[in-house]
């Protein structure tokens, strides 16, 4: 005997003991109505249902790979569910809570899916034509060899189209005793789809306290718990004032961009049978976009943190349109990162958006009377230089002082300052709600050009030395343009410390720009 048939008619016996039944297993590739091998899965997660809806059941053996021990039902209600024939060729798709795909094949010899037991059959695509073939897999799971057996039950077409079938099928992963088996009974004309939002939003869900929003105007609100990793156990506020923030609509998901401090990015998309996202309860969520198309979906990462798996929810307590386009939008959320046990608390938000929100970031502010400024006779008394004064520990520095006057490079380009002295260069960017550097204090900085854009930026270094991460500020004392905008003169302080917190590096800048030489010798004659 060929040494394939006799791996076939040994798992064979295999199934028959899995099914509990005493009939002799079909031959490969014939049809009859044996039901001993199969079994009825648990309908214990499934919704009631009429003898005309979709219904999908799949049932995991302890030890089965591809199911993981595990119970799982499907409606339309609860799953996007596609199922096609191509001859004697079923595939299901199954896009849940779950993601599963199935293809079942009949023995070459069915034109259609038509009714009767298949046994012995062997994973598809690599199964024996005049055998038939199947596989389940799904979740990043899947047999590499497979032995198992399926019954078409009933099969409808109206004319070359399949419009209904009821199937049975049962599959051992590497002809292992753990099973996964189950029943799909489905109709093309099942009118069932999933439900909206719950347009009663629960009082039980979570808001921030009264006072820890602002109390007009636009802001996004972050709450991070001690153990949720993407919001690093912090509270954050945002507002048009001291960030950017957008928030569009588009096919029922809402977007969410925020560059601050910190960049975040939100998306929040409602079911698939909703267009454009209206007031209510979105619940039971997974990570977006891999998410379970009939429930939604919702995500909130950034800063270099993100979760791989996640569960939350978000309700939607106002929001407006004018002319199809978002005018007005008022949210909360909650995720809960699922990828490590011990990281599984929640991050919560409020959005609150409005499209005429008209406010911006201020300029530049006063400069502080007590801010550094050199000793005494610590630098020249005429002529350009750059001064700088490090700290004991500050690394770009050295902790030493060095005075610059030859060799300086002093270049604007609108709000963007570059000075070039000693082998260091300078950059220093003010807010993008003004056209061009002005005087006044500019505190509150990060690393240019990783900057929060609203406040302006700034970063010293050079001579092989630079910070990863930086705070500081920058002071314009002086500063002069021509009538074309040409800087000519510029008197400024500054300080920075690398890694936020190390000991700072000061400096100061005093610039004018060099008078055009005098053209000498007797003017050109006519």
């Amino acid at each position: 005997m060929h040494f394939k048939n006799i791996i076939a008619v040994a798992l064979s016996v295999l199934l028959i003991a899995c099914g509990g039944g005493e009939d002799t297993v079909a031959a490969p590739g014939e049809a009859s109505r044996q039901q001993d091998v199969f079994r009825t899965p648990s309908r214990a997660a499934l919704p009631a249902v009429t003898a005309t809806q979709t219904q999908i059941l799949v049932s995991s053996d302890p030890g089965d790979w591809v199911g993981n021990g595990g119970d799982y039902a499907y409606t339309q209600a609860t799953a996007a569910i596609r199922v096609t024939a191509s001859g004697g060729a079923l595939s299901v798709d199954i896009q849940g809570d779950e993601n599963w795909r199935a293809n079942f094949v009949l023995p070459a010899s069915h034109g259609k899916v038509t009714p009767g037991t298949f046994n012995n059959v062997t994973r598809w695509p690599f199964h024996e034509p005049a055998v038939g073939g199947m596989d389940w897999s799904g979740e990043g799971r899947g047999c590499n060899e497979l032995i198992g057996a399926f019954r078409v039950n009933s099969s409808e077409y109206v004319g070359a189209e399949l419009v209904a079938v009821d199937l049975d099928f049962v599959q051992h992963c590497e002809g292992d005793a753990p099973a996964l088996f189950g029943n799909i009974r489905w109709f093309a004309n099942d009118p069932t789809v999933p439900p909206g939002p719950m347009r009663n939003v629960p009082d039980r869900l979570w808001s921030p306290a009264p006072d820890a929003t602002p109390a007009t105007g636009t802001f996004v609100y972050l709450e991070s718990a001690p153990s949720d990793f993407v919001g690093d156990a912090k509270q954050y506020t945002y507002t048009p004032r001291n960030s950017h923030l957008s928030v569009t609509q588009a096919n029922g998901a809402l977007s969410v961009g925020l560059n601050g401090d910190e960049w975040w990015t939100g998306n929040f998309k409602a079911m698939n049978v909703v267009s454009r996202v209206r007031p209510g309860w979105y619940r039971d969520l997974q990570r977006w976009p891999f998410h379970n198309p009939v429930k939604g979906g919702l995500d909130w990462s950034g800063d270099g943190r993100g979760c791989n798996q996640l569960v939350g929810w978000f309700a939607v307590d106002e929001i407006t349109y004018v002319n199809g386009q978002l005018a007005t939008l008022d949210m909360r959320f909650e995720q809960r990162c699922q990828d490590v046990p011990w990281l599984v608390g929640p991050l919560r938000g409020r959005i609150r958006w409005d499209a005429n929100d008209s406010a911006t970031p201020p300029g530049p502010r006063r400069i502080p009377e007590r801010l550094w400024e050199p000793q005494d006779g610590a630098t020249p008394a005429a002529g350009n230089y750059v001064y700088l004064a490090s700290s004991p520990g500050d690394y770009i520095g050295g902790g030493s002082k060095q005075t610059y006057t030859t060799g300086l490079s002093v270049t604007a380009n609108q709000r963007a300052l570059e000075i070039r002295a000693g082998g260091y260069t300078g950059n220093f960017v003010a807010m993008d709600s003004i056209p061009r550097l002005k005087r006044g204090f500019y505190p509150g900085l990060q690393r240019w050009p990783f900057h929060n854009a609203a406040l302006g930026g700034m970063n010293w270094s050079g001579n092989g030395r630079g910070c990863n991460q930086l705070t500081g500020w920058f002071a314009v004392d002086q500063i002069r343009y021509d009538a074309l905008g040409l800087l000519m003169a510029l008197d400024m302080r500054f300080a920075q410390r690398c890694e936020n917190v190390n000991p700072p590096l000061f400096g100061e800048v005093h610039w004018a720009r060099p008078a055009p030489a005098l053209q000498r010798g007797r003017p050109p004659t006519r």
